[in-house]
């Protein structure tokens, strides 16, 4: 089917192309689906219409981080558009991504609340495991972000159980692979939600060893990830009052974000350059404050 043959392209270019010129492309086609759709109800159209408005919603909030009256009726869309097809996992994960707004801002219990909604969803509708393990390591970060990173590593570790089960005889164990719009969650992803909640508990060393591994095991197009990685690394330098290798980090970061744009990542840079103020008159500093300025705006030092 052509709809659904462009929805995979969509999903492709969204890890190469330029968010502010991919999400209008994107948005015209879930237009066109929802035309579609009017028509003749089809619940192949009605899944890519869904997987297409979930698209708009990441890169409205993690590429652009445009403000909610912008994100959050595409999200709307494609919860709706995921019943009508009648894929739980699917709409387990559009209710996964409606807890990142609420956790972020500190509203804890609206994000509990949507991601126990997003289990019961992929519980009803039968979800693979790696559906499952994301909404841990999405949980996982909703508490790190609420200020509780302890209350982060029980769900990692039953993440990293669904991934691979700890009862599994080498060869034995077998299990439905991800669904194709599955594509921003694996094994070395969820070792970055991990080091992450270990560099927000002061465990900075096993942070460092667990990001390292991170950046091992990402695929070549993951740069997106690639660059939060980097910035978590220089977050754990910052920590070891290691300014100049933080700074070295963060100019790798920002490699990354000028070849592409990712708002995400920026936001990283500013939380680690605000750990760097006691070096803010060192030149390292500076020279970090100038690309960001030149990237996201000035900075305050």
């Amino acid at each position: 089917m052509v709809y659904a043959r462009t929805t995979a392209r969509f999903r492709e270019q969204y890890w190469t192309q330029e968010p502010a010129r991919l999400l209008p492309k994107v948005a015209r086609h879930v237009r066109t689906g929802t035309g579609l759709l009017a028509r003749r109800p089809d619940v192949l159209v009605a899944a890519s219409v869904a997987e297409s408005a979930l698209l708009v919603s990441r890169i409205a909030f993690f590429d652009l981080q445009l403000g909610a009256e912008r994100v959050e009726p595409w999200q709307d869309l494609a919860l709706a558009a995921a019943d009508t097809a009648g894929d739980g996992a699917l709409g387990a994960a559009v209710l996964g991504h409606m807890s990142f707004a609420p956790a972020w801002s500190g509203r804890g219990g609206e994000a509990r609340g949507r991601l126990a909604a997003a289990r019961d969803r992929a519980a009803r509708g039968d979800a693979g495991p790696v559906i499952h393990a994301w909404l841990d390591a999405v949980a996982s970060e909703a508490e790190v972000r609420l200020g509780n990173p302890g209350g982060a590593f029980p769900l990692l570790d039953r993440a990293a159980d669904a991934l691979h089960p700890a009862h599994a005889v080498s060869g034995s164990w077998s299990a439905p692979g991800p669904p194709a719009w599955l594509d921003w969650f694996s094994g070395p992803r969820l070792d970055g939600f991990r080091g992450a909640a270990e560099l927000a508990a002061g465990r900075t060393d096993h942070a460092k060893a667990t990001l390292h591994r991170t950046l091992a095991g990402l695929s070549p197009d993951a740069d997106k990830q690639r660059a939060v990685t980097l910035a978590d690394l220089a977050a754990a330098a910052a920590a070891g009052r290691e300014p100049e290798d933080a700074c070295a980090l963060l100019h790798r970061v920002l490699d990354l974000v000028e070849r592409q744009g990712y708002a995400t990542a920026v936001d990283r840079v500013r939380t680690v350059r605000a750990a760097l103020a006691p070096w803010s008159r060192e030149r390292f500093v500076r020279d970090v404050d100038d690309r960001l300025a030149a990237v996201a705006g000035p900075t305050a030092s």
